[in-house]
């Protein structure tokens, strides 16, 4: 595969597979993409954002918007959400996915660089640093509870444990969602 060679399926969309065997080669394809809505073509900021494809083996339909993390072993199959402050994500699943979300053992896209909705378990200010919120464990695969992100503590920033990003806009309380510039280290 030639690194000129887009990816058969943009942002807000899946490769649309439900086997392991499918897809392989796209599995691992990094790409950035403009910050733009697919949907409406809506430019959001001059920006670009870097996305990693991956595939979904976590057994169950993740949701946009959450921080997941790399099945052991892997960089390039996910398997749960995020659950506890210091799991290094490795990315923020696709914004702009369907409230379908992705079945499992599908291949999507994770931002890992640049501009992107997050949902958060708490009121977050523009400026605050993120890191993945603490859930209970069956939050590695409920999204109502895991893959959430809470303002980061002192000693979490300088630690930079779980660290996600910086909020660029504000969010109210628990469960809406705040335009994060994310920054995941490798």
């Amino acid at each position: 595969m030639s690194y000129l060679v887009d990816p058969p399926f943009d942002l807000g969309q899946t490769l649309g597979v439900s086997s392991t065997d499918d897809g392989v080669q796209w599995v691992g394809a990094i790409k950035q993409f403009p910050d733009v809505d697919p949907s409406t073509g809506a430019i959001r900021s001059a920006r670009v954002k870097t996305c990693i494809a991956v595939r979904n083996t976590s057994g169950v339909t993740l949701y946009g918007k959450r921080l997941v993390k790399f099945a052991s072993g892997s960089f390039s199959a996910v398997d749960a959400y995020t659950r506890l402050t210091n799991d290094r994500p490795a990315g923020v699943t696709d914004e702009h996915l369907s409230s379908a979300g992705v079945a499992a053992n599908d291949v999507f896209w994770v931002t890992v660089d640049g501009p992107t909705e997050l949902t958060v378990d708490e009121g977050v200010s523009a400026g605050d640093l993120l890191v993945a919120n603490t859930a209970a464990a069956g939050g590695a695969t409920n999204a109502a509870t895991g893959g959430k992100a809470v303002t980061a503590t002192g000693t979490e920033a300088a630690a930079a444990l779980g660290l996600v990003g910086t909020a660029v806009s504000s969010a109210a309380t628990a469960d809406d969602d705040a335009l994060v510039l994310v920054k995941l280290g490798a």
